[in-house]
């Protein structure tokens, strides 16, 4: 019996002592890990972004779902951005801090210093590295319990997205279900009384790990160290997000856009073959000879909605004059330097563009009787509005769906 005992407490033993010393080295798998993820990081903006462009181009989600969806998304990497350089930053200080406190181990000698300061009292630099030890290694376990919120709700996400998609429903429906879930879960986990779902729960990682910062630093402090890195976010999301409304499908160009031509949103020469065009494009800004294309971003959401708009308006309102609508393309008219272009959308050619594989209408545009100068590109849409997805739809008139300008060089 004491043989067994002496054994157990010798294993207990090299248990503390291994457990320890992965501790004390916790430092080279924090410095790994937290260098290894931001590598990815740093690439993983860009990719977002594409997803919520092919969410709402290729997959017919409504424009502000998409948006949604780059807010959340592009919100949890910064989130976890933030964490990681601050954390190389805090190791950072703390090896300058072991260097110092390795070569001056005795630390400040105030009978060397200056009168003025002698008669002060500083800390050790060993003191000062094993409390930065404590904190990094605390804070290191943070990105571990966000990542634990942040995949649960990106999976149930992703789910309710699934549902959408296949059953063809309205987001705004979608958007109240996952915040509903997120209400409901929230109150459960707050006010219900203990039972064997809740009992599992609290035993689960996540719990643990935020009851343990929670009983050690404070009850609010989590919660307001949450809400400021929420806040420093703001900026990596809006630059994330930079140039997103312009795939705002069912939206005229904004006034500053008008303005302002921004030639790499319409010329293939001028923007990165590997990103989606928003509206409309041409090979380049500066054309010659007989012949051009123009190429028109396909949306899914309009496939999805031209049978409604025949189904509801067999006849457009006279005061738009427009043509019949047979196909997605109908849905455009184009006009150059002001002169409607032919409605003989029969032209029209379905291709995939760029190394996106972007889907596109590409019409061939007769330049032929065209000057030598600056000519003007203007494309009207119309498309089917309903406010939330639930009033009565109605036909909306966008008079610049796209504008922009080009040169033809000789005649």
């Amino acid at each position: 019996m004491e043989i067994n005992e002496t054994t157990k407490s010798e294993d207990n033993s090299e248990e503390l002592t291994w457990l320890k010393n992965l501790q004390r080295n916790s430092w080279e798998p924090e410095v790994i890990i937290s260098g290894l993820s931001l590598a990815f990081i740093f690439a993983f903006p860009a990719q977002v972004y594409d997803f919520a462009v092919r969410l709402t181009q290729d997959y017919g989600l409504e424009f502000t779902g998409a948006y949604l969806v780059l807010i959340y998304l592009s919100m949890t990497v910064s989130v976890f951005k933030i964490f990681f350089i601050s954390h190389l930053i805090l190791r950072f200080t703390w090896a300058g801090l072991l260097g110092l406190s390795y070569a001056f181990p005795k630390g400040v000698i105030n009978e060397n210093l200056f009168k003025s300061g002698r008669e002060y009292q500083y800390k050790n630099p060993q003191q000062l590295v094993l409390k930065l030890e404590r904190f990094c290694s605390m804070a290191f376990a943070f990105p571990m319990m966000i990542g634990i919120i942040f995949s649960g709700f990106t999976l149930y996400l992703g789910l309710l997205l699934l549902l959408y998609w296949f059953f063809d429903l309205n987001f705004f429906l979608i958007y109240l279900i996952f915040m509903a879930s997120l209400l409901g879960f929230a109150l459960f986990s707050s006010i219900s009384k203990k039972n064997k779902l809740k009992t599992w729960l609290f035993s689960t990682t996540f719990y643990t790990v935020q009851a343990t910062y929670q009983s050690n630093l404070g009850k609010w402090a989590i919660s307001i160290y949450m809400f400021f890195i929420l806040c420093v976010t703001v900026p990596f999301i809006r630059s994330d997000a930079q140039g997103f409304f312009n795939y705002a499908n069912a939206a005229n160009l904004d006034a500053e856009y008008l303005e302002w031509e921004d030639k790499s949103q319409y010329f293939e020469d001028k923007r990165d073959s590997k990103k989606r065009f928003p509206r409309a494009l041409m090979p380049t800004d500066q054309v010659s000879g007989n012949m051009t294309t123009i190429s028109l971003a396909h949306y899914e959401e309009d496939s999805k909605n031209l049978p409604i708009i025949m189904d509801l308006f067999p006849t457009i309102p006279d005061s738009l004059g427009w043509h019949a609508l047979e196909k997605p393309q109908d849905l455009y008219r184009i006009y150059l330097n002001e002169n409607p272009v032919s409605d003989n959308n029969s032209k029209w050619q379905k291709v995939i563009t760029g190394k996106s594989g972007q889907k596109a209408y590409q019409f061939m545009l007769d330049i032929e009787q065209l000057k030598p100068g600056i000519h003007e590109i203007r494309i009207e849409k119309i498309i089917l509005f309903s406010a939330l997805g639930f009033s009565e739809p109605e036909i909306k008139f966008k008079k610049n769906w796209a504008k922009f300008s080009f040169i033809k060089v000789t005649s």
